[in-house]
């Protein structure tokens, strides 16, 4: 198994790195940078969890395209990231290494909460849409002009 980093690195990139490169398993550990819409829809397909662990996120869209995509969510249990996930994830907090590695290992070693997560995601997703969000945003817009 591979630990896929995906997207573009933007502060403490060179810190990472350095890390990496000490580690034993530094081989499994695999940068992507930024990638295409297609390419990390692909990747997101093939992955056995999403872990999107950040201090501060303002919706959480990666949620959604995992739960999309049928696979596990580790997250932040800050911010806005609980509201999104519900009941379909895995939540640490994100200055806790050790809680991100032990939901990491736990999701690794029990399938049954895997498969349970992933069912919770399939019901979930269905919260979220862009034409419900223009849809919502319409009768704003509507209700403001009245």
């Amino acid at each position: 198994m591979k630990l896929i980093l995906a997207g573009s690195h933007a502060w403490g990139g060179s810190d990472i790195y350095k890390t990496i490169d000490e580690l034993s398993c530094k081989d499994d550990i695999v940068f992507t940078n930024r990638l295409s819409e297609e390419d990390l829809a692909n990747v997101m397909a093939s992955a056995f969890a999403l872990t999107f662990v950040p201090y501060f996120e303002g919706f959480g869209i990666p949620l959604v395209e995992a739960m999309q995509s049928e696979i596990p969510i580790i997250t932040s249990n800050v911010t806005s990231l609980p509201e999104i996930a519900g009941d379909a994830a895995l939540f640490v907090n994100p200055y806790e290494v050790n809680e991100i590695k032990n939901a990491m290992l736990k999701l690794r070693s029990d399938d049954d909460l895997r498969l349970n997560l992933i069912e919770k995601g399939k019901l979930r997703k269905n919260n979220f849409s862009w034409d419900k969000s223009a849809d919502l945003l319409w009768k704003s817009v509507e209700k403001a002009l009245k």
